[in-house]
């Protein structure tokens, strides 16, 4: 069962899940009509991001998916541009796996780094990107 979680700035009206899908709860609309429940169709950009219209207080704005996915599931654009776009969905095994190489590699640009080699911005580049991916472990997303 897919977990919804509200989006910003439009709690009450719209929630998103773990699969960026982004539906419109009941209510009723500005004009006091009954609005039923229902799923919101995103669209595509030329350049291949989908984004949503969303409606507050009779206006119309346009978010990017990847945002509102980002935003409520607390993690980075980048990692929602990955997994909406590129299709990274981890399970616990391999983000264990990935999380061990990634620390394997950190220790050995840190060796290189100690003999003198300039290693400094992958070093930076691999903590950074283990971070996110135990963080989005702590936090039940994959």
């Amino acid at each position: 069962m897919s977990e919804w979680r509200p989006i910003q700035g439009y709690e009450g009206l719209y929630e998103i899940n773990e699969c960026a899908q982004v539906r419109r709860n009941a209510g009723s609309g500005t004009d006091g009509r009954k609005v039923n429940e229902h799923m919101i169709c995103p669209s595509k950009a030329q350049n291949g991001m989908c984004y949503v219209s969303l409606w507050k207080n009779g206006k119309r704005k346009s978010h990017m998916q990847h945002k509102l996915y980002a935003a409520a599931f607390h993690i980075t654009e980048n990692e929602a541009v990955r997994r909406l776009y590129y299709g990274f969905h981890g399970n616990q095994k391999a983000v264990e796996r990935i999380c061990i190489l990634l620390e394997n590699m950190q220790k050995s640009l840190e060796q290189e780094a100690q003999k003198g080699h300039d290693r400094h911005d992958e070093i930076l580049y691999v903590k950074a990107f283990l971070s996110e991916i135990k963080n989005d472990n702590v936090h039940g997303i994959s």
